[in-house]
Parts: C-alpha cells; structure tokens; sequence
C-alpha cells in the first residue's frame, strides 16, 4: 500500500529516469553464473511496466517520439456488434495494422440498445459472433504474437452509459458470459488475454458489485480473466494536491467496492493476477462544469504510482502493474497535441515512462 509520505518520497524524485538496469533475458545456469551467484543475487530488480497511449498518433510511432520514449503498449477499441467481428483497427487499413508489441483491444460484448441481454449471453446465444470476432482477431493480427493480445470483454461494464453494462441481478448472467467467451478464446487464441476492466467508480444505479462479477477459474481450473484492470481520469472526482491524490488512492463505494485505484489493484492481488489501467488522463478542459483544468501534479503523483507498483515484467505478481495506458483522444484529455493543458502536457513529457 502506498501512503501519503511514500507518494511525496517517490514523487520528489520521479523528475529524474530512474535507473535502468541490464538484466539477462537468458536465466538458465551456466558455469560463469552460477560461480557469480552470490554477486548477481544482489543486483537490483529491473523493474518495468509498458506505457503506452492510444490514439493513431501512438500507433504510428510519433506519440513515443514525442513524449521522448517509445510506447511499450497501445489501446484500441473494436466496440459493437458489428465492429468486434470487423475489427477494422487492427485487420489491413486500420491504425494498428502493422502494431507489434502488446495492444489492449476493447471489443464490447453485447449492445443492449439492440435487444442484447445477458440472460441470453449466458446461454450461449451470442457465442457464434464472439467466435467470428477471435477468428477475425487471429486472422487479422497474422503473424504477430498473440501473446500481445489483450482483449478487453465488456469494459466499464458498471458505468449505465455502456451499452454492456450489468446490473446487480445479471451478476451470475455476466459470469457465465464471459466465462463462454473465454472457453472460445482458449480454442482460437489461446495465447491472448482476457482482462477484466470496470471504470474506477461503480454506477450505483445498476446496484451492482464488481467484486462479484470477478469470474476465477473456469471448470477446468484455467483463469477466466488474466487481468484486472481500471479506467481511472481524473475528471470526477477532481484531485488538485497530494493529499486529495492519496485519499482518492484509497476510497471505496459507500458498499466497499473499489473505487480509488489502489483499492483496484489490492483486489486484483487478492484474486491473484496482475493489474493494469487501460485507460487514464486529465480533464484540461477548464469550461467542463469544474471537473477540469491543467494538473500537471497528478502526472507526476500517477508516475510516481505506477513506478511504485511495477515490478519485474519476465514474472509478474498478483497486484502488480504491467501496463497503463494514456487516454491521447478527444481535445479535453489529450496531452499531444493539447488544446487545453499544455502545463499538465510538459509535466508528462518530463518524466520517464515504463521503467
């Protein structure tokens, strides 16, 4: 857990890259290393996360230039019936046609505006579009590694806006339906990943807890879900200083589900996989009825975070960040280029991002 003196310490010297370590990819023993044991036992962790962005200016390379630091990640969305099984951002034409690290592609699952329902998604009704879409993601992606795939399935499914999202008294519905899409998934693609991905703050509308919509291990003992992520933006509720930063860290829903994205990333240790955001940013826009405004300080707080909880990336921990993704679209949340927030922009640009 990361307290409020623990923020300031990492954050008072996040201004400069951290150190960068060599570390072997190659840790099988050898004459020469295992005589050096007590030597290399004592070097340091190379710790890491991927940072990455979204948005066409990431995919083609000139947000890493930028920023100063290329991308170890990039996010896109492929959302609706038809657009998951098309898959145009990915398949030849799309931005990340010719993307080869890890992508966070987020598909949707149902669209309940078009009589979708999860009662029915839990029957099996839906799987043959879901099967079209992992075959269309097999094909399209080709000879890329699909053990950089992460398939984000109903994202902010707790946000009454998405056309997925899941009230209270689908709980079990949801569980059944992600864990049909994910048996797909292991017969078509089995390398690629699933990641579980609420929004930080649960609408309480849909009276729904996303503790319980976490759906383990399938019948055959394999993980349903191989991440646990969040979106987080720091637009509602607003945080202006270090103090409101590390409280917002640690803050739950009147009922205890996570909200804070500490709170987040204890439960993904609790439930034994690693943690990652998705999507994140800054409202610059200073109009947007007070939720917005230049907060170079939160860059700086969220860096020292993410730099708080990464780890070694060859064999990640429960609860440890593998990846964040900066939310580069739509003028009040961009930071290149930026039309509302070129303070909150620099500050970014300054600090060193993925390890």
């Amino acid at each position: 857990m990361l307290t409020a003196a623990a923020v300031a310490i990492v954050a008072a010297g996040c201004s400069t890259p951290a150190p960068r370590y060599a570390v072997s990819d190659d840790l099988s023993p050898t004459p020469s290393s295992v005589a050096a044991a007590p030597v290399a036992a004592t070097r340091p962790v190379d710790v890491r996360w991927l940072s990455g962005a979204s948005g066409d200016r990431a995919a083609d390379g000139r947000y890493g230039r930028w920023r100063g630091t290329p991308l170890g990640i990039g996010g896109t969305w492929d959302n609706g019936d038809q657009a998951q099984v098309l898959l145009s951002s990915i398949c030849p034409g799309g931005d990340w046609e010719r993307w080869t690290k890890p992508l966070d592609i987020a598909i949707g699952a149902i669209d309940q505006t078009q009589g979708d329902t999860w009662a029915a998604a839990a029957k099996g009704a839906y799987d043959g579009r879901w099967k079209r879409s992992l075959t269309q993601m097999k094909s399209c992606w080709g000879s890329r590694n699909p053990g950089n795939l992460y398939i984000r399935f109903a994202h902010e499914m707790n946000l009454g806006s998405m056309p997925w999202y899941v009230k209270g008294s689908d709980t079990a519905n949801f569980v059944k339906a992600i864990t049909r899409f994910s048996n797909l998934r292991y017969k078509i693609l089995p390398k690629a990943k699933i990641v579980f991905c609420p929004t930080d703050g649960t609408d309480t509308s849909l009276n729904v807890d996303i503790r319980k919509l976490w759906p383990g291990r399938d019948k055959a003992g394999r993980l349903v879900a191989n991440i646990y992520s969040v979106d987080t933006y720091n637009g509602y509720y607003v945080v202006h200083n270090e103090q409101q930063f590390d409280d917002k860290l640690m803050a739950t829903e009147q009922n205890g589900v996570p909200l804070g994205i500490e709170m987040h990333r204890e439960f993904a240790e609790q439930m034994g996989v690693p943690f990652a955001i998705s999507e994140w940013s800054n409202n610059g826009d200073p109009k947007d009825a007070g939720m917005g405004g230049e907060e170079p300080g939160y860059v700086r707080e969220m860096n020292a975070w993410f730099r708080a909880h990464a780890g070694d990336l060859r064999h990640p921990k429960p609860g440890q960040l593998i990846y964040e993704i900066q939310f580069n679209l739509q003028d009040q949340f961009a930071f290149w280029p930026t039309k509302f927030q070129p303070k909150t922009a620099a500050a970014y640009r300054s600090l060193a991002w993925g390890h």
